[in-house]
């Protein structure tokens, strides 16, 4: 079963990705702000795309910022920007990522690594929706829609001091968790076919399709995606077993945690 959002397609036939497709279509034409909560690789940049594409800031800019990979230095001018002799090495005015973003839609990947005294700035800009760059004397107002991903508990991090409660409150609107594959029954099977194209139901050995919806996927939807490109790059038009899956899967990782299936109750594992 497909969900369509556009060129964007969410795939499964699980309850839970009933659930998900549910509340994507709820809130993509909303401006609320939205932050979606899953395990690396369970679609959540995919996610935004889609939703930024069927929601109100369809005609403007999607900008994707990976918090993670912001230096700690230059992350305040590469958000908010400066204004030319700000700092040292500032020798001309730069438009930060909020402004780039005006119109449209700005998504803060891993928004829980986020240094603790940015995201203070961060939430008066939620809360006021004007930005001043880094050396400027005004602020200017301008019109954002806001989505946040993370893998982490961010409400735990709250409690802990490493993330401002007010700004878990503020980006928690509509909160949308990405289930990880292996709470996705059956739905493996149906990316595997997905991913491999036309002709690989009649490849797929029996083995192998227990295998696929047995295993636990800790790298979730990219592991398998991963996983089936190495499958059409080196082993085109030959059947599937399950030894052949154990091969590729292993050719991506150091070892494949077979210790993490459970072939009677796979959701024994979580």
């Amino acid at each position: 079963m497909k969900y369509d959002l556009g060129k964007f397609k969410i795939i499964g036939r699980s309850q839970a990705m009933q659930d998900l497709a549910d509340c994507v279509f709820s809130a993509a034409p909303l401006w609320d702000t939205i932050l979606l909560t899953g395990e690396r690789g369970t679609g959540k940049e995919l996610l935004a795309h889609a939703i930024h594409k069927s929601g109100p800031t369809k005609g403007g800019n999607l900008v994707i910022v990976d918090c993670a990979a912001l230096n700690a230095s230059t992350v305040e001018s590469v958000l908010f920007g400066h204004e030319r002799g700000a700092f040292t090495g500032a020798v001309n005015r730069h438009v930060g990522f909020l402004e780039s973003a005006d119109g449209g839609t700005l998504f803060l990947d891993e928004i829980g690594s986020l240094p603790i005294e940015i995201q203070g700035r961060f939430l008066r800009f939620l809360e006021e929706q004007t930005v001043a760059r880094v050396g400027a004397v005004s602020h200017r107002r301008i019109h954002t829609r806001i989505l946040a991903a993370t893998n982490r508990n961010l409400r735990r991090e709250a409690a802990r001091g490493h993330f401002l409660p007010d700004l878990f409150d503020r980006l928690n609107v509509i909160p949308i968790l990405t289930p990880p594959l292996r709470k996705r029954d059956g739905d493996a099977l149906l990316l595997f076919h997905h991913f491999m194209g036309k002709g690989s139901r009649d490849r797929l050995k029996k083995d192998a399709e227990n295998f696929l919806l047995d295993y636990a996927y800790p790298g979730n939807v990219r592991e398998l995606r991963n996983l089936c490109r190495r499958l059409c790059v080196f082993h085109s038009e030959k059947a599937v077993d399950k030894n052949t899956i154990l091969r590729y899967l292993s050719a991506g990782n150091d070892s494949v945690d077979l210790r993490r299936m459970n072939i009677q109750n796979p959701e024994n594992n979580i």
